[in-house]
């Protein structure tokens, strides 16, 4: 994984940084409470849901509201809405895993999005 990404994952995790963040061991995932909407790319709508915890390279959502259950492997656009500090903040990413309404993801550099998107676009 590139600086990039870790650098964004880094700054993400600084900014919701707060008393209700409590580190869970020895993976070094945070618990956090902040609310997301999701965009997978290539499909219309948004999937309405709750991050769960946080790390560096990726995180978990469980749904709260969605006309569609993402699948591992959907590439999609975050938006974290940081209630404490009123933000929101927006990173990409991908889905490696899904079970019922929790799945995980690995958040990707704008470069690795773009990649990914062309390769799907014009198989080899």
């Amino acid at each position: 994984m590139s600086d990039n990404s870790s650098d964004s994952a880094s700054k993400f995790i600084t900014e919701i940084n707060s008393s209700e963040l409590q580190p869970i061991d020895p993976a070094r995932r945070f618990v956090t409470k902040e609310l997301a909407q999701l965009e997978v790319y290539g499909r219309m709508g948004k999937i309405f849901c709750k991050m769960a915890n946080l790390s560096q390279s990726g995180a978990f959502f469980e749904i709260i509201n969605s006309n569609y259950i993402p699948r591992t492997g959907d590439l999609v656009r975050i938006t974290i809405l940081l209630r404490q500090i009123n933000k929101s903040h927006f990173i990409d990413a991908e889905i490696v895993w899904c079970k019922g309404l929790g799945f995980g993801l690995s958040f990707l550099t704008k470069d690795l999005l773009l990649a990914k998107l062309y390769s799907r676009s014009n198989p080899a």
